[in-house]
């Protein structure tokens, strides 16, 4: 960039020392040439300037990012660890603490909390697919599976009880 101010600069000094006639129209075209050429030189090197400033930019901001990768992907592994971790000890809990049974007429599994079976107040556990009662925990009785009201047990129920006395 500096080579070509330079060179403008010279062949300003060139012209200035030709003493040429000013009012020649030659002498005013390599006036205007080289004004011309001296705007040019001055924009490219403002355009330099510019182009490095944004380099500096851009630099500071890949560095930002890195440094924000970093983070961000340090805290995720260490958070897949930690799920990984509750994962397991989750998967331990849900064995213990739900009861599955199959409903007579759709054959979906419906999953329920255990401590309904030590609720005291009457509790019926529908389908969510097709509303039917697949579990009803009598009061006075520590779980009786759904029937059809007069103590008979259906097929789901019958499951429902051989998953309740596991607990």
């Amino acid at each position: 960039m500096k080579d070509l101010r330079k060179q403008v600069a010279y062949l300003q000094g060139l012209m200035a020392g030709m003493d040429l006639d000013p009012q020649s129209k030659e002498t005013r075209l390599l006036r205007e040439v080289v004004e011309v050429m001296e705007k040019m030189a001055d924009a490219i090197h403002d355009l330099h300037e510019d182009y490095e400033e944004l380099e500096e930019y851009l630099e500071s901001i890949d560095e930002d990012l890195y440094d924000l990768e970093d983070e961000i992907y340090d805290k995720d592994e260490d958070e897949d660890e930690d799920e990984d971790e509750e994962d397991e000890d989750f998967d331990d809990d849900d064995e213990d603490d739900y009861i599955e049974v199959e409903c007579p007429k759709c054959h979906e599994i419906v999953c329920f909390d255990a401590d309904i079976l030590d609720d005291e107040d009457v509790v019926e556990v529908t389908c969510p697919n097709c509303e039917t009662v697949v579990f009803v925990n009598e009061a006075g009785e520590e779980g009786s599976p759904a029937g059809d009201g007069k103590g008979k047990k259906t097929p789901a129920a019958e499951d429902s009880s051989k998953d309740t006395d596991d607990i």
